[in-house]
């Protein structure tokens, strides 16, 4: 029995050594990725269509092959923007939006996108408190005829993270959505829930394609699947203004 014991012992801390080991190195791709990054932004002289781009490592695209395939690239191809300003930056939660705003140099855009969240679901967070600064944050926006609002992916999924870790952070990512959904709706913003369950996320079931080889930020392939899941929406949106 005390063999027995022991044996099952050694295995959980073999485990947890792997686990452990694995968090390292993937933290350490996620820290390279991070400082390599390049947001897509097009500062020209012609706004004749204009696009703020707001958030955090996954507004800035990292983990994307090229910042083409961000969701920044992507929607400014879909808008034919003239002119993108992206002031995301990696590590970013909700309450830093206020010094990337503090550099925006229009005072009307025609879409500002905001990418948020990610980090203060992976610092467990308050939702509320967190969707009531976001809030705040919100009136002090430059105008816009439209601004779109997006969260973080099942961060319970990401491979970075131990399996023990996957249910609490799975918790927070709901009560962060809800809350996300609710302050958007308040400002007549268009949100994007990008949370999908275990049995339904592309990101679990090919994680290899659709996540970058940190475990964590999306890859090209996954900001695709982000980005079609934004194009819904505003899509949804103009069908029901016509």
């Amino acid at each position: 029995m005390t063999l027995l014991i022991n044996m099952v012992g050694i295995i959980i801390l073999l485990i947890i050594g792997h686990s452990a080991a694995n968090t390292f190195f993937r933290a350490r791709i996620s820290e390279e990725l991070m400082q390599h990054e390049e947001p897509f932004k097009k500062e020209t002289d012609d706004y004749t269509k204009t696009l703020l781009v707001l958030g955090d490592s996954t507004g800035a695209g990292v983990g994307a092959s090229k910042s083409e395939h961000s969701v920044a690239g992507r929607l400014a191809e879909y808008l034919g923007a003239t002119h993108v300003e992206n002031y995301a930056v990696s590590g970013a939660m909700v309450e830093e939006l206020t010094l990337q705003i503090q550099q925006a140099k229009l005072e009307k855009y025609d879409v500002i996108l905001i990418q948020i969240g990610a980090n203060d679901i992976l610092a467990f967070h308050n939702a509320k408190r967190v969707a009531a600064r976001l809030s705040n944050i919100f009136g002090t926006l430059p105008k816009a005829d439209c601004v779109l609002l997006m969260s973080a992916g099942n961060i319970g999924g990401a491979k970075l993270f131990p399996m023990v870790m996957r249910p609490f952070h799975t918790m927070v990512n709901l009560a962060i959505h809800k809350e996300f959904a609710r302050v958007a709706h308040g400002w007549k913003a268009l949100y994007v829930n990008l949370y999908d369950p275990f049995w339904k996320d592309a990101f679990l079931r090919d994680p290899n394609r659709y996540l970058s080889r940190d475990g964590l930020h999306p890859s090209s392939y996954g900001y695709g699947l982000w980005f079609g899941r934004l194009k819904a929406v505003l899509e949804e949106s103009q069908k029901q203004k016509t």
